[in-house]
Parts: C-alpha cells; structure tokens; sequence
C-alpha cells in the first residue's frame, strides 16, 4: 500500500469516528428520552392511584369476581341503552341484575344473525329471524323493559313483507349490518336494498345502520342513499366508525350529516372488547375534542354499550356490569379505572401502556348527561322528519 493509500484511509477513519459517536449520542438519548415519558407516565398513574380510596381502588387485569353492591348515585338516571344485543331469552337475568344496579331500566336489543352472536366463522344470512322473533317473546315478556329492532339480509326475499310482518309483530326498527366489513357484499346504494329503505322512510321506522364512515366508498354509498332518502330517520352507531381519528376528515363529514339530515343520530358505543378498550383510549387522548361534541350534539347522541348478552361463560353478570359501569363512567367521571384496559388483560390497548387502566372521562354536566341518558332516545322514536 502506497503513503497516499494510507493517508487516505486514516482520513476516512477519522472521519467514521465522529460519525459513529454521533449515533451512539443520539441513540443514548432517544432511549432516555423514551424512558423519561414513560417514567412520567407511570409516575402520574402512581401519583393517581395513591389518592384512590379503599374503597375504589384500581382496576387489575382480571374481570371482577362479583357484582357490587347497589350505588345510590349510579341509579339517580333511567337511563336508556339504545343499543345492545341479546342472544337468548334465558341470558336476561344477568343483564336486568347488573343493568338495575347501573340505573338502566329500558334496553334496544337489536337482532344478528348467527355472525355475532356465534362468532366468526358463522353464516351471516343464517339466524337474522330466529334472533328477531327470540327478541320480540322477549320484549312481550317485559314490555317496559326491551325494545325490539328487527333485522335482515340483502340476500332475503321480500324484504318489504318481511319488514311489515315484523312490524306488525312489535318490532320497533331495523338494525343493518351492511355498512361493516364483516357484512358487506355489496354496495349500500344497491338495488335490492332500495325498497327497504323507502320503505322504513313512508313509515317513519327508524334504521340502526352499522356504517364504517371512515371509509370513502362506504362513505360516498352513503350519501347517495341519504340523497334518495332524505327523511330516513336513523341511529349511526359508534359516531359512525370515525372516533379512531377525532378531528380527522370523516370524524368531520359525520358530524356534517348529522347537521344537513336532522333523522340522523348517533350513539357513543364502541363494539368487540378490543373496540371498546380502544375507544376508551382515544377518548382518554382526546378529551377535550370528544367534550366538544357530546356539548355541541347533546340533542342527538344516545348512550349504549353493544356487548352483546349470550351465554358465553365470560360473560357474567359481574363482567357485564362492568361494562356498564366503564360506559357510563366515560361520561360522568374525570378520571376512572377499567379492567379491561390494564396491562396484562387480553383487551388492553397494545399502542398504549396502561399500568392500571387508569383512563379520563368527559365529566358532561348533568344537564347533559339526562338528555344522552334519558330524554334523547324517545325524542328519536318519537321524530317525524319533515313533518
């Protein structure tokens, strides 16, 4: 090797040094970095736990092993739950046992096929009758207490007969799936669906239409449907799909149809259990953005849980009441705690370390909170849009 080989390389290690320890510099303190926010984090939820009381202490990543007992401030509403699923009639005890103690004294069961209520794998053009007609014996059995929503397939027959003798036989609306992922085979404008929508629109029979707004072609399908129909009235659950990004496009859009189509209401339930904790999270993130609306559409958000009553053995009347509660709690509470978002639970929110499934509620006032709770949904059924 040549002396001008050698001065060469020697340069270019000299230069490779200062280079290398600029990264090594920047990966120290990336690490730091990242370990000071999470200190930050966990001493915040450190420093909140250790103002819990005996008595509420925080929650752990295991459903709770019994009911508690009757809260007196926790029954100060009659509340409506506008939106849940019932499987079979004998799953009921546990749900009215845990929903009394949560002040909920009126349910909307809406009707699934065998899908949702077996599980994946499952045909979704099976089971859509036999759940609507086990609901409706249900709601004959407890007229005060259950209000039936009927449900359908594209792929079903006469589908303006079959609304008219489910109507005829008490049921109250109709909950579509079609707008879900899970369900759509075809596009929400298409044909074979258009005599049900003008035909829930001439009655003034309201829709419970799962549709994932967040996506543009479910999005743009939409309108056009809204565009025929303008006077549908309808309930567009979990803000129509659109909370994972508050503030964004769609989480925009929604809000404009819910102010161009006065039919159009929405509620603040969530959906699986991993739906639900991730919610509770982009709540928790995004308060003041969520305060907003709820102050803004007070008149036309229902509250409900949609967590589906079967008899999975999970399901208990402690756990269901634990979703109740968390459900309620996002509105009334600054800060609570939910099992299901600790670290450690199956459900927790892997994007976000959550040592106690500490989250933050909205805190609504109660003035609010009686019209989400109580007032809005027969306000709904009671709607005549454009008359």
């Amino acid at each position: 090797m040549t002396n001008h080989d050698e001065q060469t390389g020697q340069k270019k290690r000299d230069l490779s040094r200062p280079i290398l320890l600029a990264v090594l510099v920047f990966l120290l303190a990336a690490n730091v970095a990242g370990y000071v926010v999470y200190k930050a984090r966990l001493d915040e939820a450190m420093a909140a736990v250790a103002q819990v009381s005996d008595e509420a202490q925080p929650a752990v990543a295991a459903p709770p092993a019994a009911a508690t007992e009757a809260d007196p401030a926790l029954a100060s509403y009659r509340i409506v739950n506008a939106h849940d699923h019932l499987y079979m009639q004998k799953h009921l005890d546990k749900y009215f046992a845990a929903a009394d103690r949560l002040g909920i004294v009126r349910t909307v069961f809406v009707a699934s096929s065998d899908f949702t209520m077996k599980g994946a794998g499952n045909d979704p053009r099976k089971g859509n009758a036999w759940n609507t007609r086990e609901i409706l014996t249900c709601e004959r059995a407890h007229p005060d207490k259950i209000v039936t929503y009927c449900t359908l397939h594209p792929d079903d027959e006469n589908k303006v007969e079959l609304l008219r003798q489910y109507m005829a036989e008490g049921a109250h609306g109709l909950k579509l799936y079609t707008g879900h992922s899970n369900f759509y085979d075809r596009p929400l404008d298409d044909e074979s669906m258009i005599p049900a929508y003008q035909f829930c629109e001439e009655n003034n029979y309201p829709i419970c239409w799962h549709v994932n707004l967040s996506q543009p072609n479910y999005m743009n399908q939409f309108i056009q449907v809204m565009a025929k129909f303008p006077k549908l009235k309808m309930i567009i659950p979990h803000f129509g799909v659109t909370f994972y990004r508050p503030g964004g496009e769609a989480w925009k859009k929604f809000w404009q149809l819910v102010d161009q189509y006065p039919g159009i209401y929405t509620d603040c339930s969530w959906g699986t259990r991993n739906i639900l904790v991730h919610g509770l999270e982009v709540v928790t993130a995004n308060v003041p953005t969520f305060r907003e609306a709820f102050i803004k559409y007070q008149d036309r958000i229902l509250w409900g849980t949609d967590m589906v009553v079967t008899g999975n053995a999970e399901k208990t009347e402690a756990w269901i009441e634990s979703v109740l509660r968390a459900c309620r709690e996002m509105l009334e509470k600054d800060v609570y705690y939910f099992w299901m978002a600790a670290d450690g639970c199956a459900h927790a929110y892997a994007g976000n370390k959550n040592p106690y499934g500490r989250l933050r509620g909205l805190a609504l006032d109660p003035e609010v909170l009686r019209k989400i709770y109580e007032t809005n949904y027969d306000a709904f059924a009671a709607l005549k849009v454009g008359s």
